[in-house]
């Protein structure tokens, strides 16, 4: 069973586009530091959360003295 010219075209082909695409993909150090990106801002997110209420309190006593 011979592999035909256009066969082995069609090979390369997909071969081709399967390594453009895994040069795409995510590695495990790609998402460990995303990870440790996503977990710095929900810090922040939570300081300024707690910051913000603490001031909206404040006011809301403030203003209903």
């Amino acid at each position: 069973m011979a592999i035909s010219d256009t066969d082995a075209l069609g090979f390369e082909r997909r071969l081709s586009a399967l390594e453009e695409r895994s040069t795409s993909l995510a590695t495990k150090q790609d998402l460990a530091n995303l990870r440790a990106d996503v977990m710095s801002i929900k810090a922040d997110l939570i300081k300024w959360f707690i910051g913000t209420q603490i001031a909206l309190a404040a006011l809301i006593i403030y203003l209903l003295q």
